[in-house]
């Protein structure tokens, strides 16, 4: 599993709305996020190539700040949780405040478990569809 599922801040990128749209073909994953993100749920549906890679979804002072100080995620920081992460963390976007304690979780358990771990909270155990951070229930079965 790629480490390029890891954001920096601690997201589960295998869980991105945008990206499960558009892996699954399934608008339904953007439509069902909230109203902060009305103006993107007509757009296109486009690949999210998530914040390791090097077509970034935009500017991002976390992202930043982990490659300035060398390191794979925040967890990883001698300033953890620091006041950006915290503000990250506290935002309002639901899928946000899960930041701290997957980071936590990272660092406690490593990558590879973390990693599946997240793709089993995102999956439908009966046929596979992937889930999204705002849409948690299986569209198939």
């Amino acid at each position: 599993m790629p480490n390029e599922l890891i954001a920096y801040c601690g997201l589960y990128c295998g869980a991105c709305s945008f990206k499960v749209a558009f892996e699954e073909n399934n608008r339904e994953h953007i439509i069902r996020m909230p109203a902060y993100y009305d103006r993107l749920k007509n757009e296109p549906l486009e690949f999210c190539h998530g914040c390791r890679l090097e077509n970034q979804c935009g500017d991002c002072s976390i992202r930043d700040c982990a490659r300035d100080r060398e390191i794979e995620y925040c967890s990883l920081c001698d300033d953890f949780p620091c006041k950006i992460l915290k503000e990250f963390n506290n935002d309002g976007k639901p899928h946000h405040a899960e930041s701290i304690s997957n980071l936590n979780l990272l660092k406690d358990i490593g990558k590879e478990k973390w990693l599946e771990l997240q793709k089993e909270k995102w999956t439908c155990t009966k046929c596979n569809s992937r889930y999204s951070w705002y849409l948690k229930q299986c569209q198939k079965c």
